[in-house]
């Protein structure tokens, strides 16, 4: 079954691509792991052949068995996943990661590259065997879900109201993502903030609906399309969940009420 993109209108990437090559031979730099919370609603299962005591595949494995676990952070190469005792898959052994997020569900093949053994279970490290775009593209998406709210950082913090009347703070990454947040001065309870998501804005008021805004400047950007609106609400949903643990709790508390 072909691999459908999580998102169809945003997240996509037309210069992934060198001219006159496709992804799966374009060589893939070293790129950091980003972690995922446990609140993310990620739910994995790794296929792969069940192995005996000493080590021989079962008998009753001529089909993969698919074994639960969590994921605990991916990359542009791999992921790791932890899963209960009683897989004793071995480095090298072929598998299937299966990631579903909601509705949507990708099978991405892979391999063992390692493991390492704890109390109640095993880490096992992935390498991807990604061999077709169209994997590449939906787990490229995945990624960016995840790194989006992962990867921020505390880059500003006003300690004086702004011209506004406001405290403003501001997290940043190296990602195409920025959340800044207005703040009574009174009581420095969060009174709005607006949320950069790659090519997209989420911007809310204490009291207002939220707006899915096309486009990454506050003044420039438009109410995006009914469709458009619809998948920007679910990037935010599942970014949200994943947030560094540098945004602070009260913050977390009011982005969920809009999640």
């Amino acid at each position: 079954m072909r691999a459908a993109p999580f998102f169809k209108r945003i997240l996509q990437d037309p210069e992934s691509e060198s001219e006159g090559e496709t992804m799966v031979q374009v060589e893939r730099r070293r790129a950091p792991r980003f972690a995922i919370h446990p609140d993310f609603p990620v739910k994995a299962v790794l296929s792969v052949v069940g192995r005996d005591d000493t080590g021989a595949p079962m008998s009753n494995s001529r089909h993969a068995w698919h074994w639960k676990g969590r994921l605990i952070d991916i990359s542009e190469q791999g992921a790791r996943m932890e899963l209960g005792p009683g897989i004793r898959a071995r480095t090298g052994d072929t598998c299937d990661l299966i990631i579903s997020v909601g509705d949507f569900e990708l099978s991405v093949p892979c391999h063992i590259s390692n493991f390492r053994e704890q109390d109640g279970g095993t880490v096992y490290g992935l390498k991807h065997d990604i061999a077709d775009e169209a994997t590449w593209t939906s787990y490229s998406q995945l990624l960016e879900v995840v790194a989006l709210g992962s990867a921020l950082k505390l880059s500003a913090r006003l300690t004086k109201p702004d011209e506004s009347g406001f405290l403003v703070e501001q997290y940043a990454s190296d990602r195409p993502a920025r959340l800044t947040v207005w703040r009574f001065p009174r009581d420095k309870s969060v009174a709005a903030f607006e949320f950069l998501l790659k090519d997209s804005l989420v911007r809310v008021g204490a009291g207002h609906d939220p707006e899915y805004l096309a486009g990454t400047d506050a003044t420039a950007a438009r109410p995006a399309p009914m469709a458009k609106a619809s998948e920007i609400f679910r990037l935010f949903q599942w970014v949200v969940p994943n947030l560094a643990r540098c945004v602070p709790p009260d913050v977390r508390l009011f982005l969920q009420q809009y999640a």
